[in-house]
């Protein structure tokens, strides 16, 4: 019982009021209800699309659904075929958002290509951002020499396959 009684001694009650309003904090706490924060600046740099999704966006056509529910399943299973309408409907819904969103994005691409010859996108970017920097290859550079019949296990050492 003696350690509980220690224990007792040695927690402090503090106010929450005087928790709240504690000197080191309070400096922080009226810096961020204020909005003082620093904000970095932005701003826009253009890339290039890469030439498969140009590829992929000017070749889009949109198609139908068969949007009709079997009469059988209705006669079968009412409950089940007015789901099976449900499901078709928001798939409708959702077929003809991404159709006019692709044919806005062609129309686009098509004006770009007229106009300038390539298809561009903007980026925001902080102001320090440097494009050589976070530049990563597709393919490490080097030599890889493939040798058929011979495979490296994990520790880098070769083996004969035959």
């Amino acid at each position: 019982m003696a350690s509980s009684s220690s224990l007792e001694q040695e927690v402090k009650l503090v106010d929450p009021q005087v928790q709240k309003n504690a000197p080191g904090e309070s400096a922080e706490i009226s810096a961020e209800s204020k909005g003082l924060k620093k904000k970095k600046n932005k701003k826009k740099i253009s890339r290039q699309v890469a030439e498969c999704d140009v590829k992929r966006v000017l070749s889009y056509k949109p198609d139908s659904m068969d949007m009709e529910v079997p009469e059988i399943a209705f006669r079968k299973d009412p409950v089940l075929a007015a789901s099976l309408y449900d499901m078709l409907a928001d798939i409708a819904l959702f077929d003809d958002c991404v159709n006019q969103e692709m044919l806005d994005l062609q129309k686009d691409y098509r004006q770009q290509l007229k106009a300038k010859g390539v298809v561009t996108y903007e980026v925001e970017v902080d102001e320090d951002y440097d494009q050589d920097k976070d530049y990563v290859p597709l393919h490490p550079g080097g030599r890889r020499r493939q040798r058929p019949g011979v495979v490296k296990n994990h520790q880098g050492q070769t083996r004969k396959l035959n």
